[in-house]
């Protein structure tokens, strides 16, 4: 049925339950007018009336009467069906706290957020840049994207694959020895960390920290080698790659999120698009 037949639908059920044009126009925000010239032409659509006048009341003829009771369960249903559209629209708004390495938010997700803006207006996100696992079993983010499994026994997670790791150094640096820069010794069992100790065993350390952020610049500043992305590091173009084939390693990365918060019309449309956009960036 077309959307003019739909409205006929809704026109018919409003005239039964209010009996009168002046009250089914009320009902539709239309004046009176206009419900009997729609209600005239439906009658020729069908080629029958379908109300007596009765007491100055509109009456279901023996054609309408048989499928008044189908008429209300179509309103009904549409009712509901249009109430869950509002509500969904309503969960589609709000804010979604998504946590990872800064590196992942600011080169993977950031630069891809005006699809997101595009799909979903209403949204709000909230990206926060922690090397300490903020907590999904205590609600601290709503979706994290981590690089290491989680211990946390609530947790939904999901393999997004893997990112793989190369040495760079500063373009024009040369191929003479030169420092590293890596990551301390609370991350020194990190897979890059450790691709990079079995190729630069005897290199001086120039300089440790946390962040990839802080390294790759660092590594700029110092005329370093320094473990980066691939994928990144071959776009910049501050940087070229070292022939060792040694010097590369893949870090897996997974999506973690609460398996009630992955109800959430808002959670789940992030996390879709958080896990269409690191399998794209890849």
């Amino acid at each position: 049925m077309d959307t003019g037949r739909w409205a006929d639908l809704e026109l018919l059920d409003h005239l039964v339950r209010g009996t009168t044009l002046s009250h089914a126009a009320r009902s539709l925000g239309v004046d009176q007018t206009t419900v009997s010239r729609r209600l005239a032409a439906l009658e020729r659509w069908v080629g029958a009336r379908l109300f007596d006048r009765i007491d100055g009341r509109l009456m279901p003829t023996l054609v309408l009467a048989p499928v008044v009771d189908r008429l209300r369960t179509i309103s009904e249903e549409a009712s509901l069906s249009l109430a869950t559209l509002q509500r969904r629209t309503a969960e589609l708004k709000g804010e979604v706290r998504v946590t990872s390495v800064g590196f992942v938010l600011s080169a993977i997700l950031a630069p891809a957020l005006a699809k997101l803006e595009r799909r979903h207006p209403g949204l709000t996100v909230d990206l926060a840049a922690d090397n300490q696992v903020l907590s999904i079993e205590r609600r601290e983010a709503d979706i994290a994207i981590r690089m290491a499994r989680t211990a946390e026994d609530s947790v939904r997670m999901k393999s997004l694959g893997a990112i793989r790791f190369r040495l760079f150094r500063p373009k024009g640096q040369g191929a003479g020895a030169c420092p590293v820069v890596r990551y301390g010794p609370a991350l020194a069992h990190v897979p890059e960390m450790q691709a990079l100790e079995r190729a630069r065993p005897e290199a001086r350390v120039a300089l440790t920290a946390d962040r990839l952020e802080i390294l790759t610049e660092a590594a700029l500043s110092l005329g370093a080698e320094v473990m980066l992305p691939e994928v990144s590091a071959l776009r910049d173009p501050r940087f070229e790659p070292v022939d060792a084939p040694a010097a590369t390693a893949e870090r897996p990365v997974f999506l973690m999120i609460h398996p009630e918060r992955a109800r959430v019309p808002s959670v789940a449309a992030v996390a879709a698009f958080v896990e269409e956009t690191v399998r794209g960036w890849k």
